[in-house]
C-alpha cells in the first residue's frame, strides 16, 4: 500500500506547493485539506467541519500529517492525528509566531480564542518546523528595533515541545538568469492587499531609497486589493504592478539587478531567495531570516538613517560580482534538495 501525506494550508502559496511536489518525490501519495480564511460566521463554522470531516476520511489512512501555518485550519486535523495516534507537524512560516503591536499583526497579539487554539495546537502537535531558527526563539534585532515579540518558545509554557530548522528551499534550476545579459534597476515583491503590509515590508524605505538615486527604476510588484499610489507620494522613478504569476516574477527578476527586502518582520524571504538565485544582488534589513540569506553577497542595514549608505552602494562597483555570489550562495545553502533530505531525515526517524 502506498505511502500517504495530509497537507494542510488554508492559501496554496508556492511553498506549500513545492512541499507538495518534495512529499510526492519521496514517495507519498498527497491528501490536501484546503481551508480558505473567511471572517462571517457561518462560513467560519463550515470551514471546521469541513476540516473535521475531511480529517476523519483522510487521516486514517495517512501515514502523518502537515499543516502549513498554525491558525484555526490546524485545530481538527491536529487533534484527530492525536486521537488516532499519528505524526502531526506544524510548519512554522511567520504570523504564527509573532507579535507586532504597531500594525496589529500576529496570531498571539491578542489574548482571545485564536491565540488560545494556535497554543494548544503547538502543543499537541508531534512537531515542529520552523523555517528559520529566529521563529524558535525570536530575533532580538526586532525586539530591540522594532518592539516586536517573536518566537514560539516565547508564547509556549511546554518546555519538551519538539522543534526543528527546516528551511525553506528553492529550484535553482527554474530560478537562474543569463549572464552575459545586462540587469538594471531595483525590484520588491509581495502581496500588498492593504495598508499593513505595505508598513510590514517597509515601502516606505523602498520609496526613499528611490529618491536618493533618482536615475535608478525602481519596481513594486504584487499591488492587489489597495492602490499604493493613494497611500504613499511614490518618487517619479518608482513603477508599481500588480500580483505576477511565477514565470513573470522570473522574469522580473532576471531583469532587475537588485532585490529589495526592507521587512520589519520575517520568516525565510522567499522572494529574496527567488532573486538571489536569479541574479539579484540584494539589500535587506536585519531581522529574521534576512541576513542569513543575504550574508555577504548584498548589504544589510538598519533603518532609513542608513540607507544613505546603501544608494552609494548601488553606484558603486562593489556589486560588480555579486550576482553570481549570490546565485551561488542561496544553491550552496538553501537549494530545494536540501529541504527534501531534512523532510526525508525526520520521516526516517520517526519509524
Amino acid at each position: 500500500m502506498k505511502k500517504t501525506a495530509t497537507i494542510v494550508f488554508s492559501i496554496e502559496r508556492s511553498f506549500v506547493k513545492s512541499d507538495i511536489l518534495i512529499f510526492e518525490a519521496l514517495g507519498f501519495k498527497v491528501l490536501k485539506i484546503k481551508s480558505e480564511p473567511h471572517k462571517t460566521i457561518t462560513l467560519f463554522i463550515l470551514n471546521r467541519f469541513k476540516e473535521a470531516l475531511k480529517s476523519i476520511i483522510y487521516l486514517p489512512k495517512s501515514d502523518f500529517v502537515v499543516s502549513w501555518f498554525n491558525d484555526y485550519h490546524t485545530f481538527m486535523p491536529i487533534l484527530i492525528s492525536k486521537l488516532l495516534f499519528k505524526k502531526s507537524i506544524i510548519i512554522v512560516g511567520g504570523y504564527d509566531a509573532i507579535v507586532d503591536k504597531e500594525n496589529k499583526h500576529g496570531i498571539f497579539l491578542n489574548n482571545g480564542l485564536r491565540s488560545y487554539i494556535a497554543k494548544v495546537n503547538y502543543k499537541m502537535a508531534s512537531e515542529v518546523w520552523v523555517v528559520h531558527k529566529t521563529l524558535e526563539n525570536g530575533c532580538r534585532h526586532a525586539e530591540e528595533k522594532f518592539n516586536i515579540t517573536s518566537g514560539v518558545r516565547n508564547f509556549v509554557d511546554k518546555k519538551n515541545i519538539i522543534i526543528k530548522e527546516i528551511n525553506t528551499g528553492y529550484d535553482s534550476r527554474f530560478w537562474n538568469y543569463d549572464h552575459e545579459k545586462d540587469k538594471s534597476g531595483v525590484l520588491t515583491a509581495a502581496f500588498f492587499s492593504d495598508k499593513r503590509v505595505i508598513s510590514i515590508k517597509g515601502l516606505k524605505l523602498f520609496n526613499k531609497l528611490a529618491s536618493l538615486v533618482p536615475d535608478v527604476n525602481f519596481t513594486i510588484a504584487g499591488q492587489s486589493e489597495i492602490n499604493i499610489e493613494e497611500i504613499i507620494n511614490l518618487e517619479p522613478n518608482v513603477n508599481v504592478i500588480g500580483v505576477q504569476s511565477k514565470t513573470q516574477m522570473k522574469e522580473l527578476y532576471q531583469k532587475n539587478k537588485f532585490y529589495f527586502q526592507g521587512s520589519r518582520l520575517e520568516g525565510l524571504p522567499n522572494t529574496v531567495c527567488e532573486a538571489m538565485l536569479c541574479g539579484c544582488v540584494p539589500i535587506g534589513s536585519r531581522v529574521f531570516g534576512i541576513p542569513d540569506v543575504i550574508g555577504n553577497a548584498g548589504i544589510l542595514f538598519d533603518t532609513e538613517k542608513n540607507l544613505q549608505q546603501v544608494a552609494k552602494y548601488i553606484n558603486s562597483d562593489l556589486t560588480k560580482y555579486n550576482s553570481k555570489k549570490a546565485r551561488q550562495r542561496i544553491k550552496r545553502k538553501l537549494d530545494v534538495l536540501f529541504r527534501i533530505d531534512k523532510i526525508k531525515e525526520r520521516i526516517v526517524q520517526w519509524k
